[in-house]
């Protein structure tokens, strides 16, 4: 994206540019339907949860706007839903790839360069709103909420997914391993910079901003951006390593029974709702 002066978006734009979101899950050709197809599914194993957490049956015939739509994803599940969906990113590439994986598919959407802290839409432009995993990277959360609230209609829905500060992943996996035992924490002094060398996927050396968020906050903020009837709950507790464990201790079944839990109370993402 032309003209981007903050050094955190550009970092972002950087990261994603080198490493679009989610490329170290599939291989092959990006653009193509295969390579799609294997994003799609890889997103399916990953998170099963994701798809009843942001609606996807729930927005057929809506207007939809997808606030950071990364490879596409998100855009692909709600035009196949057949929601009129509109995504936008920061970054170029993302679109890009965006544009191809969606005509790959034969899927209507519309795609976008544009920043979540000034939306390029009209008031009340939208019946539902996502964002998966995106408004931890952005430096004025608060001004994003006040564009979505601002671009989404009386009545209309948010769903945001965000980073938990209050999960394991975060305490024991990034502050107690990355930050303290592999002496992160002392090199840099700040959590910020672990988070941001840490906790995304890049190869180029990319370190966008990351923010963790407690659930009690993401309420506020939520509230505070003018939405009511705002939800927040955790979900996924996202490690493969103690699912072995447990699988092994207490069979498969119950073992994805103990991981589902813990992750209601200790997991890595907060999947929050409100209405305008």
């Amino acid at each position: 994206m032309t003209g981007v002066k903050d050094p955190y978006k550009r970092a972002a734009i950087e990261c994603w540019t080198g490493d679009p979101c989610g490329a170290n899950v599939s291989d092959g050709a990006m653009g193509t339907r295969a390579y799609f197809q294997r994003l799609l599914d890889a997103r399916s194993r990953y998170a099963p949860w994701l798809a009843s957490a942001l609606g996807y049956t729930d927005t057929k015939g809506k207007r939809v706007l997808d606030v950071g739509s990364g490879q596409g994803i998100d855009l692909a599940h709600f035009a196949l839903e057949g929601a009129r969906a509109v995504g936008i990113d920061l970054t170029p590439r993302h679109v890009e790839l965006t544009r191809a994986h969606l005509a790959a598919l034969s899927l209507e959407a519309e795609t976008l360069i544009a920043d979540a802290e000034r939306l390029p839409f009209r008031d009340q432009a939208f019946d539902w709103i996502s964002s998966n995993g995106v408004l931890h990277h952005t430096p004025d959360i608060r001004a994003a909420l006040r564009e979505i609230r601002r671009v989404l209609r009386p009545g209309g829905e948010i769903r945001v997914v965000l980073y938990n500060r209050s999960s394991v992943h975060y305490w024991i996996g990034q502050v107690v391993i990355r930050g303290i035992l592999q002496g992160r924490l002392l090199r840099s002094r700040s959590m910020a910079d672990v988070l941001s060398d840490g906790v995304e996927h890049s190869r180029s050396g990319g370190r966008p901003l990351v923010r963790v968020y407690s659930p009690a906050k993401v309420a506020q903020l939520l509230r505070e951006a003018g939405l009511h009837g705002v939800h927040v709950e955790v979900r996924h507790l996202g490690s493969e390593r103690l699912a072995g464990v447990l699988e092994r201790l207490a069979g498969v079944a119950r073992a994805r029974e103990i991981i589902e839990r813990a992750g209601r109370i200790a997991g890595w993402y907060i999947v929050a709702r409100g209405v305008a």
